[in-house]
């Protein structure tokens, strides 16, 4: 007896509804377990092609994930130190970018306005930002746990991958729609992070070139965080902006930081608009509004993990529901319309 099949539609809806809040609040709940293992996930996706050229060229699979991870482990081993090296420089200078902006606002007595007695840091509390140094230390010990699971989850899920192909296959069926469609859907995925890490790329180092040429201090580290936060869309490259925007506007007046603020635009707007399109095609084509929407989704329901996958995210959902007659047109929704064009 199919009951759902007798519910008037809203109670469907209703029903389907309440499902997916559930599923949500578990999912929320469950994020000290999950968040680890998204990003194994994510990093497995961007280098499953080398260890694909790895095995290819006669490489034991136990020694390609080794060196993969191995990999990974340089790679974030150099960006820590330089991040460290780099911070602990900045911190060093703030003392005299702290003069050189209470001097810019002295400046002000020469429009008639009585600056007095005013200073930024009037306005900072100092002791809730050495508080959250403090809080940053203590959770080190935490994300030294979490990159472990990490990166062993990362060389499981490499060495599991042909295993979990062929059992899908064999189950589902190698000519089925829904494992055609599963493959489609990891190949674009995959797709996806790479381009998006290619165009990050484009868009840190335009970013360093530009701040380097102008004279900002600490360009190479700006241009870093550039690249890094350009992984959360629209919000992430405003973020990243600000830091060198205030050091121009210090070091160069109104002029410099505004300079800053067209450059790193123009650069966004090239790579956004000009070099994804052409390097990811439309296949992964997502709607302004739901690209926006999903940051703020996902970074609630999985907190800074949850933003900077949320793209990969949605891309999923929007591929899942594509793959049933009833949800195809909430994907549809959720596309940017290009491929009615």
């Amino acid at each position: 007896m199919n009951i759902a099949g007798n519910l008037p539609p809203p109670a469907r809806i209703a029903i389907v509804g309440a499902a997916v809040v559930i599923v949500l609040a578990g999912v929320r709940a469950a994020t000290p377990i999950l968040a680890p293992l998204l990003v194994a996930v994510f990093f497995a996706m961007i280098t499953a092609p080398v260890m694909v050229w790895l095995t290819r060229r006669r490489v034991p699979r136990i020694l390609a994930a080794i060196l993969v991870v191995a990999g990974l482990i340089g790679l974030f081993a150099g960006a820590i130190a330089f991040l460290g090296v780099a911070l602990t420089g900045f911190i060093r200078s703030l003392p005299g970018y702290q003069a050189s902006l209470e001097e810019e606002i002295a400046v002000l007595a020469d429009y008639g306005i009585d600056p007095g007695t005013f200073t930024i840091w009037d306005y900072i509390d100092q002791g809730f930002v050495l508080q959250q140094v403090a809080g940053i230390a203590r959770e080190v010990g935490s994300i030294a746990v979490d990159a472990f699971l990490v990166l062993v989850g990362i060389g499981f899920l490499l060495l599991e991958a042909p295993r979990l192909t062929t059992v899908l296959a064999r189950y589902l069926g190698a000519e089925s729609a829904p494992y055609r469609h599963l493959a489609q859907s990891g190949r674009l995925l995959i797709e996806y992070v790479i381009v998006r890490t290619k165009v990050n790329l484009i868009t840190g180092v335009g970013t360093g070139l530009f701040l380097t040429l102008l004279g900002v201090d600490f360009a190479v580290l700006w241009g870093f965080i550039a690249f890094v936060l350009s992984y959360v869309p629209y919000i992430g490259l405003v973020v990243a902006a600000i830091p060198p925007t205030l050091l121009a506007l210090i070091e160069f007046g109104p002029a410099g930081a505004v300079a800053v603020i067209a450059a790193v635009a123009l650069i966004d707007a090239a790579a956004e608009n000009l070099v994804l399109p052409r390097m990811a095609g439309r296949d992964l084509n997502l709607s302004p509004f739901v690209v926006l929407f999903s940051v703020v989704f996902w970074g609630f329901i999985l907190g800074a993990v949850g933003i900077f996958l949320a793209i990969p995210l949605t891309i999923a959902v929007k591929l899942f529901l594509e793959s049933w007659k009833e949800t195809r047109w909430i994907g549809e929704i959720m596309g940017s319309g290009e491929r009615e064009r």
